[in-house]
C-alpha cells in the first residue's frame, strides 16, 4: 500500500511537533497533555459534524481511507500537530525551556 503524500505530511508534522514540544519544555507539563486532550475532543465532535453532513469532503486518493466515524485519520494527525506546534511555539517564545510548571 502506498501512503498518500497528505498522510505522510501529517505524520512528519506531528513528529516534528512532538520534538518541538519536548525541546520547548512543554512535554513535561501535564497542562500540555490536558490541552491536547481537550483540543482533540473538540476536533472529534466538530470534524464529525463537518464530514458527516458533508460540508467538508476529501479526495479518496489523497487519504489512506482509514476513518474514525466519518472523519479521515489525517484530520487527527493535523489537529494534534497544530495544537502541539502552537504550545511549543508559545513556550519557546516565552523562554520557558526546561522549566516545568
Amino acid at each position: 500500500m502506498t501512503v498518500p503524500a497528505y498522510t505522510l505530511a501529517g505524520i512528519a508534522w506531528l513528529g516534528a511537533a512532538i520534538v518541538a514540544t519536548w525541546w520547548a519544555g512543554a512535554a513535561r507539563r501535564r497542562a500540555t497533555w490536558l490541552a491536547l486532550t481537550a483540543f482533540m475532543a473538540f476536533t472529534v465532535v466538530f470534524d464529525a459534524v463537518l464530514t458527516g453532513l458533508p460540508i467538508v469532503t476529501y479526495g479518496e486518493p489523497s487519504i489512506t481511507g482509514i476513518r474514525l466515524g466519518t472523519t479521515p485519520v489525517e484530520d487527527y494527525l493535523y489537529g494534534a500537530a497544530l495544537c502541539l506546534t502552537a504550545i511549543a511555539a508559545y513556550d519557546a517564545a516565552r523562554g520557558r525551556r526546561g522549566r516545568p510548571r
